[in-house]
This record gives C-alpha cells, structure tokens and sequence, in this order.
C-alpha cells in the first residue's frame, strides 16, 4: 500500500487556478523529487500537502488514512495539528527561532507535544539528531552563531524530531552559497541510503537524478512528466521537460 496517495488536488489563488489536478502516489522509503520551473505550483503542491494552504479540492490519504477530502472539508483548524505531524517540512529560509540554541530549536516541538517521554529522553533523541547532521560540536549555538549550511542541518533535525511518515524539502538550498550547499545534499544523501521517505523540491537536477527513486516535471500547475530519473531527465517524453532540462544541464 503507498504512504501517500495524492488525487485530483486543485488550489486557486485569487481565482487564479495554480494547481490544475495533481494525482500520484509514492510508497514508504521512496525520495519523490518534484522539478519545474518557478511558477509552476511545486511550493504550493508542497504546502497543500502540509497543511499549510488547504486545497479547493482532491483528496490526500496517508497510510490509508484519508487526512483530506475536498467534498468533505472540516472546520479550517480542525485536526490541524494531527495532520501535520505525518509531514516533516523543511523551509528555504531555515526558520529558526533565534532566542533557542540548536538543540533547543530541535526539542522544542517534542517537548510540546508531551508524548509521554520524560525530558531526558527528549533530550537525548535531539543531541543523536544533531550528531547525526554532524552538529555535536554546534548544540548549543545560536542560529546567528552558525552558517547556513549547519542552520539548514539544525532545520532538518527538527523536522526530524517528531518523526513524520514523509519529509519535505522545499529548495533547500536555495538559499545557500554554493560552497555550503554540499554539505546539505550530503544529509539528505544519507537520508535517501537510510530509507527516508522525502520529496524534495529542488532545482539540483543533477543532485535528484542521483537520489530519486522517482522524479515529477510540473509545468503551469499539472504533472506534464513522471517516472524513474533515467526516463524524466536522461530520456524525457515531453519537448517542455526537454526544454527546462536544457537550462540546467548545459
């Protein structure tokens, strides 16, 4: 059975419709990437799918659990925060609260939800988080006090804390130099090996071919191509994917 299952979601803006009936699905451990050009609805895709914007239509299910129906819309903040936990979001911009070390921005959310762990324990699970972004020496660092790369690392074990079924990333490194952004796609590298489920929106072709299980072209609010990194980017079908393609792989 797939994780996720995503049919038919439309969202409009202003009656400007962005997202024109996005359908797939992906099964546990997969990294789904999703490319296009800006404009093209990936961040909004993304957010729908978070909960971040609520779609005008579709259906999301995950796990088997219907989390939206869009002929059946609950109250605006009903279940919000149940919902979200199944999705570990990842920003562009790190968004980091600046008055927290980089451990307390990873526990902070855990020890809200007082799942029935004792603070040591919260405690413990952040400290082998950041150990594992490679941030053992960076704990108790302010967000001013760190780069961007070991921000976004800080950013990813957070949304790693509450161990969400799918983990997103939205252009993670956009906002990186590109001397820093190695060191990101080296995490979600090793996330990908380890049988993270994630979809990553991202314009680092080279990067998804390499870590994608399955690759998704959005072109002006639909999927125009889907399928294994050698179809979409070694072999694609359609002339607007080779088009795109083309910018980034000269």
């Amino acid at each position: 059975m797939a994780i996720l299952e995503v049919k038919d979601i439309r969202k409009s803006f202003d009656r400007e419709e962005i997202l024109k009936g996005i359908s797939f699905d992906m099964e546990k451990g997969q990294t789904l990437s999703i490319l296009g050009s800006s404009g093209s609805g990936k961040t909004t895709l993304l957010r729908c799918l978070n909960f971040l914007e609520t779609p005008d239509s579709g259906t999301i299910t995950v796990n088997g659990n219907l989390l939206f129906d869009g002929n059946n819309k609950p109250g605006k903040n009903e279940n919000l925060r149940e919902k979200r936990l199944h999705f570990g979001m990842v920003f562009q911009q790190f968004n980091l609260f600046p008055q927290y070390t980089a451990l307390e921005n990873v526990i902070l959310a855990p020890k809200l939800e007082n799942n029935g762990k004792s603070q040591a324990e919260i405690l413990e699970e952040g400290k082998i988080l950041l150990n594992k972004m490679g941030l053992s020496d960076r704990m108790d660092n302010y967000p001013h006090q760190l780069s961007g790369g070991q921000q976004q690392r800080v950013a990813i074990a957070r949304a790693l804390a509450l161990k969400p079924d799918i983990l997103c990333f939205d252009e993670p490194t956009s906002a990186l130099d590109p001397e820093l952004t190695g060191e990101v796609l080296k995490v979600i590298r090793e996330l990908a090996d380890n049988h993270t489920t994630m979809i990553i929106v991202t314009h680092e072709i080279g990067f998804a071919r390499e870590v994608s299980d399955e690759i998704i072209f959005m072109d002006g609010g639909v999927i125009a191509e889907q399928g294994t990194p050698a179809q979409v980017i070694d072999n694609p079908g359609e002339e607007r994917t080779r088009q795109f393609l083309s910018n980034y792989l000269k």
